[in-house]
């Protein structure tokens, strides 16, 4: 049930990217266009899933209190899901009163972010006590924590728009130091919680991945000309790696969260191309406005 949560989450991402896209390309028609169906269709596989896995586990502990933290992690799971619908209608309510949304720091998208990443993080908690640190067995549950890492990684790094998607206007200095503190969480929560060299930098890795994939399709339909992966990540992920090298007692997560915010900033950089997208037109770059 833990890797259906991890795979939903996934299909949801993809989904909030694809989301965008069509907002740029085609407009907004109607709430249930195909993006937001893959969206809650993912919210609700998950939904399904967190709480399948906590009957589960409530049976063979005997009861509900017995579950320890596996059974607060997917009641967290379940109840981040939960808000994430919430937000749907009033998404659909503030667009009929708004119209198409300018940013995604909209108050129903970042309602929607926030109870995602409660689950995300709810799911993360409950797989990771199958995770032993000490005894050299990584194994399935500890790829499924990194995954959800990763994903919530990608959401952290998504409501910064125009960092994300390097939009047009885009201020070159606040945007990567807004994402230090978020971008931080997940990467150095990752590092600690699994416990092993190199899972800050594999988390960045997977993001990597998964950002690169979606910007082939982006490239794909028209959306975005010439979007440069967020390799920049990269940088900073390896440097939290290398602040927790050796540590065991917790005293270095302060010092890499404070280096990832700099070698993030460093990492992302002034680009000289962005590009401006209207509703109906494609994309053209053009240098970025000082």
């Amino acid at each position: 049930m833990g890797t259906l949560g991890v795979v939903a989450v996934f299909v949801a991402l993809a989904g909030v990217y694809w989301d965008v896209s069509w907002h740029v390309t085609i407009g907004r028609e109607t709430f249930w266009v195909p993006p937001h169906r893959l969206i809650y269709s993912g919210t609700a596989v998950f939904f399904v899933a967190t709480v399948c896995a906590l009957s589960l586990t409530r049976r063979r502990a005997g009861s509900l209190w017995a579950t320890g933290r596996a059974g607060a992690g997917f009641a967290v799971a379940a109840l981040g899901s939960m808000i994430q619908v919430s937000a749907a209608p009033l998404d659909d309510l503030w667009h009929e009163m708004y119209g198409l949304d300018v940013t995604v720091w909209s108050p129903p998208h970042l309602m929607g972010a926030a109870g995602a990443l409660v689950g995300i993080y709810g799911l993360a908690t409950a797989l990771g006590t199958g995770l032993h640190r000490d005894e050299g067995s990584f194994g399935w549950a500890g790829v499924n924590v990194l995954l959800l890492f990763a994903a919530a990684l990608s959401l952290s790094l998504f409501v910064l728009g125009p960092l994300d998607f390097r939009l047009d206007r885009r201020d070159a200095l606040f945007y990567p130091l807004l994402a230090g503190p978020l971008a931080a969480i997940p990467i150095v929560a990752a590092a600690r919680y699994v416990g092993r060299f190199g899972a800050a930098t594999a988390v960045a890795l997977v993001y990597v991945g998964f950002r690169v994939v979606a910007l082939g399709i982006f490239v794909g339909m028209g959306a975005f000309e010439n979007p440069g992966p967020p390799v920049f990540v990269l940088l900073a992920a390896l440097t939290v790696d290398l602040a927790l090298l050796g540590r065991k007692d917790g005293r270095g997560v302060l010092g890499a969260a404070v280096l990832f915010g700099p070698a993030l900033v460093l990492g992302s950089g002034p680009s000289g191309r962005s590009c401006r997208c209207r509703t109906g037109s494609r994309c053209r770059s053009r240098p970025r406005s000082p």
